[in-house]
């Protein structure tokens, strides 16, 4: 099973402290500021910064509370600034920080980064892959030489085809035409002067045989205009 080993374990105790000792002195020192500075500079400060102007509370005169107030948040913003701009330098990946160790050229994985059942390994080098294997020897048969290129001259067409141009394009032989594939309906062979014969569809006997007149036409359209309407 691989061993959970991080960077930051292999740092100096002293290269450790840095972030969070440095983040700590500026939170006290501008803590302090603002609690040792005097009244009238305090809101001197307060005024040129707009504060009173977002927030009615802080309008001067100050009293202990709001002196307290800004101490406190002086003190967190310089701490999370210095203490951010210390790991960055001074960090495990900082800068300045110290590289990661190695134990027999495998480097030293983080406990988030470390797998139980994928061990880091050895990064892979050119001496890992042996000689370099011999190049291939020319081969002095005939066979394998390649054909000589055919010198054709240009065509006094120049609109033809490439494909034609081409030597290899045009085989010598044609190849077997393609075998016709028989309808899917016969087509009817008639005899001249001969036509299909046609079926006369049934009609019902109250169909007349005449085409209606235009008084027949509008009683229909009467007796339709006064029966009751459909939904």
């Amino acid at each position: 099973m691989a061993a959970f080993t991080g960077q930051n374990l292999n740092q100096p105790p002293a290269t450790r402290w840095i972030a969070p000792g440095g983040g700590a002195v500026a939170g006290i020192a501008a803590a302090a500021t603002f609690l040792l500075l005097p009244t009238d500079i305090l809101e001197d400060w307060v005024w040129q910064s707009g504060l009173p102007a977002l927030l009615a509370v802080a309008e001067p005169p100050l009293g202990t509370t709001a002196r307290a107030v800004l101490a406190i948040v002086a003190a967190a913003l310089a701490a999370a600034v210095v203490w951010s701009a210390l790991f960055l330098l001074f960090g495990p990946d900082g800068i300045f920080g110290t590289k990661p160790a190695t134990e027999g050229g495998v480097p030293v994985l983080r406990r988030a980064d470390a797998h139980p059942d994928a061990p880091a390994r050895k990064p892979m080098s050119a001496a890992d892959l042996g000689a370099p294997l011999p190049p291939p020897a020319p081969s002095s048969s005939a066979d394998a030489a390649p054909p000589p290129p055919v010198v054709q001259s240009i065509p006094a067409d120049l609109d033809l085809p490439l494909a034609a141009f081409h030597p290899g394009a045009l085989p010598d032989v044609p190849r077997e035409p393609v075998r016709p594939c028989p309808p899917l309906r016969p087509p009817v062979a008639l005899v001249p002067g001969e036509r299909i014969a046609t079926v006369q569809l049934p009609r019902s006997p109250n169909e007349a045989t005449t085409a209606p007149s235009i008084e027949s036409l509008l009683k229909r359209l009467e007796q339709s205009a006064r029966g009751p309407l459909r939904a």
